[in-house]
Order: structure tokens, then C-alpha cells, then sequence
């Protein structure tokens, strides 16, 4: 059994060190337990405003976020999944980068998103460039695909992970509050059709005039139903993964083994036009 604990906090954009200690406050009543990793949402220390992405972003060797990531990996003695923040690169290439950090308080390894939300008034291609790689963390006795808010849209992605022995999802994400349906049933979806617990970190509260975060955290089991979740208020989710479980499943309904990879590149399409 994987024991996690899950972070929803709504960021206090352009006060970074105000949203820290609201956090701080959030994890107070969970010192002292166990955890095998703890996950939190996308750009949760600088908050979802596109504008800002360029002045809030911090590079690798000298990030705040990235460093009170790794005093709560200390902390907790255990793996951290740091949602995202706007990583500096260069002058000329800022990337929205999840970084992990070991339960030693090192940066292991960094996920790019992969697939930038640019509609409905966002414009997060104007500052962000896209990543171009997918992550998996193997903690040991699970691997961990990771992905951020948007890539959810795109299940190629999860499908690789799904190839590569990935049995857990992670996405991070700061979720508008109008597409409820949509982060339920493409959480949902994911999970199913690669049988693997999907576990999903969101942002809420206000983000400025009448935009909101959704909130709604879940955690997805490898049949789709959603066996933990938050609603809309800031709080920790502490959750438990039954992997054997996850396990017998795919042995007992062999959907994964079913699948006909090799063949796809030879598979014909055939298109034919009725009328004129």
C-alpha cells in the first residue's frame, strides 16, 4: 500500500512568501506521519496569471519554491512532486517545470509541460515554451508518469507512460472552475483506459475579477471511480494506493495486453465518399 498526501491551495498571486506560509499552515497538522510522496498543484506558489510568468520565474539554482519543496521533502523524510513553477531557462525560454525532490532534499529530475493552454483569455504560449519529453519517476515500488493541467487533453501522452510501466498518474494543474465535467471525465478516462490510479492536484480559490480555481482534487482508481477528492476549499487530501490491487486487475481484465501497438503502422484506412 502507497500511503500519499495531496496539497489544494488557492497561490496569493504576486506574494510568493505569503503563499508559503499559507501552506506551511496547510501541512502543520500532518507533521510527524508517513508518506511514500506528497504532490501539489501547478504554479502553486506564484499563481495562474500569464502576464506574470516572466517576472515570477525562477531559475533551478536559485529558486524559492524549489527550495521550500525541499524542506518539506526533509521534513517529511519522503519524495515531493512539486506541482510546477515557472522555470527561467534563458532570457528567451521560461518553461512551466514540475521539479521532484528525493526525500533527501535533492532535485532529481524535472518535467516540462508539454501542451500550453493559450484560449479563453490565457495566453500561456506568449511566455512559456513547450517541453518536449515525459518523465517517469520510479520511486522503487511504483512508477510515477507525470503531466501538468492541459496535457490531460492529450491521452498519447498517458498511453506511453502506460507502455513503460507507468501504474500511477500524477497531474498537476490550476483548473478553471467552469470545466468541472471535463476534469472529472478526462481524469476518470485516463485512469480507465490504462488502468493505473491517476492522482490529481488542483488550485483553488480566487485567481482575479471573476475567475476562479476549481478545486476539486481527486484520486481516480484503475477502474475510474473516484475513491478520494476534495472540494472547494484549501486542504490536504491524504489518500492510500492499493497497487497489488491495481495489479490483479490488469491480470484479471488483460486490457493493456490487448492492445495491438505493433499493428497500428499497418493498419489500412479505408475512406470512401458517398455523394458528391
Amino acid at each position: 500500500m502507497i500511503k500519499g498526501l495531496l496539497v489544494q491551495n488557492n497561490a496569493i498571486i504576486g506574494n510568493r512568501q505569503a503563499t508559503f506560509k499559507n501552506v506551511e499552515k496547510l501541512l502543520e497538522q500532518y507533521e510527524g506521519r508517513s508518506y511514500d510522496f506528497i504532490t501539489f498543484p501547478e504554479v502553486w506558489s506564484g499563481g495562474w496569471c500569464c502576464e506574470n510568468f516572466k517576472s515570477d520565474a525562477e531559475s533551478l539554482e536559485h529558486s524559492e519554491t524549489i527550495d521550500f519543496l525541499k524542506n518539506v521533502a526533509l521534513e517529511f523524510k519522503t519524495t515531493v512532486f512539486g506541482g510546477s513553477f515557472v522555470r527561467k531557462v534563458s532570457d528567451s525560454d521560461f518553461r512551466n517545470t514540475c521539479p521532484v525532490i528525493d526525500r533527501n532534499g535533492r532535485l532529481a529530475v524535472c518535467y516540462d509541460k508539454m501542451h500550453l493552454f493559450s484560449h479563453k483569455g490565457s495566453e500561456e504560449n506568449r511566455y512559456i515554451t513547450a517541453g518536449s519529453g515525459l518523465v517517469v519517476v520510479d520511486t522503487g515500488c511504483v512508477k510515477i508518469g507525470l503531466s501538468i493541467c492541459y496535457d490531460i487533453r492529450y491521452p498519447e501522452i498517458y498511453r506511453e507512460y502506460s507502455k513503460h510501466g507507468v501504474e500511477v498518474f500524477i497531474n498537476s494543474a490550476a483548473w478553471g472552475s467552469k470545466k468541472l465535467e471535463h476534469w472529472l471525465i478526462m481524469h476518470r478516462t485516463r485512469a480507465i483506459e490504462n488502468q493505473c490510479y491517476m492522482v490529481a492536484a488542483d488550485q483553488c480559490g480566487k485567481i482575479k475579477d471573476s475567475e476562479y480555481n476549481l478545486g476539486h482534487s481527486l484520486v481516480a482508481d484503475g477502474w475510474g471511480d473516484v475513491v478520494y477528492t476534495l472540494g472547494e476549499e484549501e486542504g490536504c487530501l491524504e489518500f492510500e494506493l492499493d497497487i497489488e490491487k491495481l495489479r490483479k486487475l490488469r491480470e484479471d481484465f488483460p486490457l493493456l495486453k490487448d492492445r495491438r501497438d505493433k499493428d497500428f503502422s499497418s493498419f489500412k484506412l479505408k475512406e470512401i465518399k458517398l455523394y458528391e
